[in-house]
């Protein structure tokens, strides 16, 4: 454990354990190889001491021998998952003769009677392997390859499989598979995301920079078998949760299958959503295309070569490929203009439509007839003369959709589109097994995988074909890896397994634009000579809409690991001992989003008329100027370029520890007793170009330092042009080194007293029942994404070069609305210099900084209780009592925020900056930088109740159902592969503590007391959760309950039939009223207090008591809404903060008296919200998916399978959360998918 003070709860804890007595059992490779132990006693429970004990592989005949010690106590280890037959010989004894299957990372405890004879009797026993686990602490899930195949999973990731392990609650994909991205991050038990590891044959498969499983998973039929631990880890695993995934392998006969999916929406087989908005031109609703067609290939057997080489029970082979083409269609909701795209008059120059959405007509006026004192004259008509329309919008009307309806772009949406969404992936595996006698054995395989996935259009804009840059979407996957497993028995109690393998994963995301030099086709600056799409806006100055060519900024990581582990295990007397380490060399290189091709605006100041207000000379009158005049003239307002500092090359080295004792006390009470130590080096940048701020030197005003790794000056820095240091350093930044101020070299403290014990107890009640506890410490390290997605931008690796139009008249901003545009103003002419100094913008500068004197690693406590009862066939009822602690963990937090204005005012009696003159800054402890903050502090807290029951596939019969009760609360929920960053008023759980000028009144509160302000219940884990699925062989057909008999066409009719399911029902999420509103009392309604209401265009519910009006909805069903919802907004249970110094209560601002009488309206978007949050249940959610499956027998060698998967099956549409502010929930939309039909044929031989 950490050498700190543990949780009095958690000692009491293992102290309880203590009186029962302690557990061991060996430990499995994570490998995911098995074990068999035991006890060899006679009919008289006497020890048999020197007896052979002898398994072999039925599909290999690879045998592996072992002798009973002088406790009669046999261990057999590294086994590969199948069916094995285990004998035990001695003279004087009958010969025992078991078989068994073992599962993957299974323990199996077989406790062979030897009876009195000679050993040419034989006493043959089946199922030997008892159904539940009697010796062994942890908590555990296994799905074989049978039941894999079976179970309908709506996309072949073998994560999706995880939702069927009790305590496990994916994110994003993995429960809504309307979100097609891959399934990759978990919370288990109330535990953050990065605290599961996933393995394959031993190499983990989490990427490093999410913290989520890998985002190319093993093909699903090269999955034999997958393990997941949530619970009681032995000594051999770093986190708290693992998931072993052990590949297939071939055999001494050759087998394989050939398989095709194929889905196709066409005909009708795919209902609408609720979302699908009808055929402008035909009015009918049409679902967006689905076609999805995944096919692949598996073959094993032995090495042979006639006359050569025979490899039978000694070498294999394994080949798989698995394929994917998908097609389908994306309805452009993520378009940022709202679907609009402007006309064909318009581009024309037209713009006699363009008005505000109350109908206000908006005058464009022409540049070129600026006069001295500003005055402009209008184009007659609002209409551009063709002759003046500009290249850039020449070449970007070229590539803009036209409307698809009629609707003013100005009023509202006039495109409502579906675009292309491609989908192509493969996977290769290979894998080769040789054995080298009775003790040496050698597995090695190799994967690759490619993912690529595009979207045409409708993310951020509208482009009229996907090869047309502004609004695609794409990213491309490529992952190898490679895993060599060799086991060596030393000697009869001496077993050493040792693995070596390389996992390498790259990840390119961006858009279709990334290689094209589209700057340079529109016309626009490009000093660096990049690639990629300029995003740009017309805007309007905030009186209607906007139009945006945007695009998603270009990232990669290039993620590389090379591991090596080696794991021995001993047995002595009543002793298994396990000890071994690991050593992960990690080289990260992670380019962050880039956007070095531009970011400009148009924003209507070249074509509005000056309003001569002295008060605010940048002010145009009413109604005049826009944004897309201003483009189609070739008048940019702002313009920029972006250095970027380009790829993070972190380093970083993993080294574990550990020793576990598993000691069989009595043939009731087991005991396990294991330590280990885990080690991640500091975060390491390969060429030092990682800059921070010390946090220590925040609270000093007239700071505005950052520091470089170690003792290299930041001109040494390698790759940084000359004008950005000058640029920063003309804006008064300095430079330091974290050597020369006692700051650690690396910008993070080294964590070495990462210490886990681990204890772990077994009784065994009666022989099918049994008691089970444990108690563990875990450690892991953050994700990559939290540190490096907010810190890519730190000064002074990264600066805007900006040309600021509107400047050119400082301190005035009114340029281009006062002035005559020169030759030299228009593009292309217009530029963005980098060779000078860049403008850097006064005011805060945004830095990611971390205390980096106080680093630590990811730690959490965990403990259970488990009651396990075997029951008849094949059946187990698990019972069980879990809870985690947490601590250590990243935490953003606030730090040299804005005082609140309220407070200032409050506290000084003064209109606070900005409103007395002064800049907004001085509000801050320190002027110069606002901050996003990080430390070790966060914790959490989970308490859980689990009831499973499990039947093993007996019978023709095979289920599993379990619920889930947790109460889990946390300071910090980061999801998989997110920046992280949150604010104080976040209403998710994760919120930043607020500093004490954040709170209202500025009460003197510790941090921790301000952390505690946070703590709250987690928004990603729904309470109550039930799971279930089950695979059925209808009794019809020969040998069967029913047509026994039937043979031929009869029995191809009747026979061969399966059913298989997998259900969900999740209770609601804990969620949160909206950050800036206030709270009057409580907003909650029962069920029957919910009405439903037509409202905003949309057929809605009330969830809560939320802000809106109430007399704007119409047909309004089961109650008074006016008792609920008042229309006097000042009444309502949830408002705006209020009221303002006019007594209204619509702006969200508070009235302030200041000392000369006056009244000062305070926004109320700057403090700490102090109402209560994350204690709203969110809207239930259900989904059945159903499997049918009919077999074809090909002469007792083959069988051809024929399945139709009803995803959805009952086409149930699980309802989205209210919106946090109006408490209306929207039912025209809808959270998952509608039914979905796919058909598959599989050949198995």
């Amino acid at each position: 454990m950490k050498l700190r003070q543990v949780s009095l709860i958690a000692w009491s804890f293992v102290l309880a354990l203590g009186t029962l007595g302690w557990f061991a059992s060996p430990a499995m490779a994570q490998t995911g190889q098995a074990s068999v132990t035991g006890t060899v006693r006679d009919a008289s429970h006497a020890l048999v001491t020197g007896a052979s004990v002898v398994i072999t592989n039925s599909e290999t005949n690879v045998a592996t021998r072992a002798q009973t010690n002088a406790e009669g106590i046999y261990y057999l280890g590294a086994l590969p998952r199948g069916p094995y037959m285990l004998i035990v010989e001695k003279d004087g004894f009958k010969k025992w003769e078991g078989k068994l299957e073992l599962y993957v990372g299974q323990n199996a405890v077989v406790d062979p009677v030897l009876n009195v004879g000679s050993v040419q009797e034989v006493v043959a026993v089946t199922d030997v392997a008892p159904v539940i686990t009697t010796q062994s602490a942890e908590i555990s899930n296994v799905k074989d390859y049978e039941r894999i195949r079976q179970l309908p999973l709506n996309g072949r990731e073998v994560t999706l499989l995880l939702n069927l392990t009790p305590g496990l609650e994916g994110e994003g994909s993995c429960n809504n598979r309307a979100d097609t991205s891959p399934c990759t991050s978990f919370r288990v038990n109330g535990t953050k995301v990065g605290a599961l590891d996933v393995t394959v044959d031993g190499i983990s498969e989490v990427d490093r920079f999410g913290g989520g499983a890998s985002r190319i998973q093993p093909g699903l039929d090269t999955v034999q078998e997958f393990r997941i631990e949530t619970a009681g880890s032995d000594a051999r695993y770093s986190r708290p949760s693992t998931v072993t995934i052990s590949t297939r392998s071939g055999t001494n006969a050759i087998h394989g299958s050939l398989f095709e999916t194929h889905r196709n929406n066409s005909g009708g087989l795919r209902v609408r959503r609720r979302e699908d908005l009808p055929d402008p031109v035909t009015g009918a609703f049409k679902p967006g295309q689905l076609i999805r067609n995944e096919y692949g290939a598996s073959a094993g057997g032995p090495f042979y070569i006639p006359g050569l080489y025979d490899g039978r029970k000694k070498s294999f082979w394994f080949v798989a490929f698995e394929g994917l083409r998908g097609l389908q269609q994306s309805l452009n909701t993520l378009d940022e203009n709202g679907q609009r795209v402007p006309t064909e008059a318009m581009w024309n120059g037209d713009l006699s439509n363009a008005r505000d959405t109350e109908g206000n007509i908006v005058t464009i006026y022409d540049p070129l007839t600026t006069d001295a004192n500003g005055d402009r004259q209008p184009f007659p008509g609002n209409v551009i003369p063709s002759d003046r329309i500009s290249d850039t919008a020449k070449a970007l009307a070229a590539i803009t959709a036209r409307p698809s309806a009629n609707t003013n772009p100005y009023v509202g949406p006039n495109f409502v589109h579906f675009y292309p969404d491609r989908t192509k992936l493969w996977n290769l595996t290979v894998k080769g097994d040789q054995h080298f006698g009775d003790k040496d054995s050698l597995s090695v395989r190799y994967t690759r995988s490619v993912r690529n996935h595009t979207t045409e259009g409708g993310v951020f804009a509208n482009p009229a074909t996907g090869s047309d840059g502004a609004g695609t979407s794409r990213t491309d996957t490529t992952v190898h890896d490679v895993a060599a497993n060799y086991n060596r028995l030393i000697s009869n109690s001496f077993l050493n397994e040792l693995l070596v393998g390389v996992h390498r994963s790259f990840h390119d995301q961006g858009t279709l634009a990334d290689f094209t030099d589209w700057a340079g086709e529109l016309g626009l600056p490009n000093p660096f000579g990049v690639n990629g799409w300029p995003t740009f806006c017309a805007s309007n100055l905030g009186y209607y809409g906007y139009f945006c060519w945007d695009a998603d900024n270009h990232s990669n990581q290039a993620l590389t690991a090379e591991v090596l582990d080696d794991n021995a295990t001993w047995t002595k007397g009543k002793h298994t001992i396990k000890f071994g380490g690991r050593v992960r060399l990690e080289q990260n290189n992670v380019r962050e989003l880039q956007q070095a091709q531009g970011s400009h605006s148009f924003d209507g100041g070249w074509t509005g008329l000056t309003a001569h207000d002295a008060n605010d000379p940048g002010r145009l009158e009413n109604f005049t100027g826009d944004g897309f005049a201003d483009l189609l003239l070739g008048l940019p307002s702002f313009l920029s370029n972006q250095y970027n500092r380009g790829y993070f090359y972190f380093r970083q080295k993993e080294i574990g520890l550990y020793f576990n004792d598993s000691w069989k006390i009595s043939p009731r009470l087991t005991l396990n007793l294991g330590l280990r130590w885990d080690k991640w080096t500091p975060y390491h940048e390969k060429f030092n170009r990682l800059t921070t701020a010390d946090i220590d030197s925040i609270s000093d005003p007239s700071k505005f330092e950052v520091i470089t790794p170690g003792n290299h000056d930041m001109h040494s820095l390698p790759g940084i042009p000359p004008s950005v240091l000058t640029s920063w350093e003309a804006s008064g930044l300095t430079f330091n080194t974290a050597r020369a101020i006692g700051y650690p070299d690396s910008l993070f403290a080294a964590d070495n007293n990462n210490f886990g014990p681990r204890v772990g107890v077994a009784f065994k009640i009666t022989p099918k029942t049994v008691l089970r506890g444990s108690y563990g410490e875990y450690f892991w390290t953050m994700p990559l994404s939290q540190l490096l997605q907010a810190s890519r931008t730190n000064p002074p690796l990264n600066l805007r070069f900006q040309n600021i139009l509107n400047d050119r008249n400082f301190p005035v901003s009114n340029f281009t609305k006062i002035s005559k545009p020169a030759p030299e103003d228009f593009l292309p002419t217009v530029t963005v210099d980098t060779s000078g100094n860049g403008v850097i913008s006064p005011g805060a500068q945004l830095e990611q900084v971390w205390d980096g004197r106080h680093w630590t690693d990811d730690r959490v406590q965990q403990w259970h209780v488990t009651l396990e009862r075997e029951l008849p066939y094949q059946t187990a009822l698990r019972v069980s009592y879990l809870g985690t602690h947490g601590s250590d963990l990243e935490q953003n937090y606030a730090l040299n925020t804005l005082e609140a204005a309220f407070n200032y005012a409050t506290r000084t009696g003064l209109a606070p900056p900005p409103a007395d003159g002064q800049p907004v800054d001085t509000r801050r402890v320190n002027p110069n930088w606002n901050l996003r903050a990080k430390n070790r502090s966060g914790f959490s807290n989970s308490h859980s109740s689990q009831v499973e029951v499990e039947r093993r596939f007996s019978k023709g019969v095979a289920f599993q159902w379990f619920y889930t009760y947790i109460h889990a609360l946390t300071t910090t929920d980061a999801g998989g592969f997110t920046s992280g960053n949150s604010g104080i008023n976040d209403v998710r759980s994760g919120a930043a503590p607020p500093e004490v000028i954040d709170l209202l009144g500025e009460p003197n509160l510790s941090y921790n007391q301000r952390l505690h302000l946070v703590y709250l219940n987690s928004t990603e884990i729904p309470p109550h959760h039930v799971r279930f699925n089950g695979v059925v062989d209808l009794p019809f057909g020969r040998g069967k309950k029913f047509a026994g008999n039937a043979s031929g066409v009869l029995n191809h009719v009747i026979g061969g039939w399966q059913v298989a399911t997998i259900g969900d029902w999740r209770g609601g999420s804990w969620r949160s009223v909206a950050g800036n509103r206030f709270q009057a009392g409580d907003p909650r309604l029962s069920a029957d207090q919910r009405l439903e209401m037509d409202i905003s265009g949309r057929h809605q519910r009330l969830w809560f008591k939320g802000d809106f009006d109430p007399t704007e909805a119409t047909n309004v069903t089961g109650g008074d809404l006016l008792a609920l919802v008042p229309a006097d907004r000042s009444q309502r249970t949830v408002r705006p903060f209020g009221p303002d110094c006019s007594g209204s209560f619509d702006n969200g601002l508070l009235a302030v008296t200041l000392a000369d009488n006056t009244c000062f309206d305070a926004s109320s978007s700057d403090f700490f919200n102090p109402g209560k949050r994350a204690y709203l249940i969110g809207p239930r959610a259900w989904n059945t998916d159903i499997s049918v499956f009919k077999n074809f027998k090909i002469r007792e060698v083959a069988n051809l399978r024929f399945t139709a998967d009803f995803f959805n099956a009952f086409n149930h549409p699980n309802d989205i959360d209210p919106n946090s502010t109006t408490g209306l929930q929207d039912l025209n939309q809808q959270a998952n998918d509608p039914r979905i039909i796919q058909f598959s044929l599989r050949l198995d031989f």
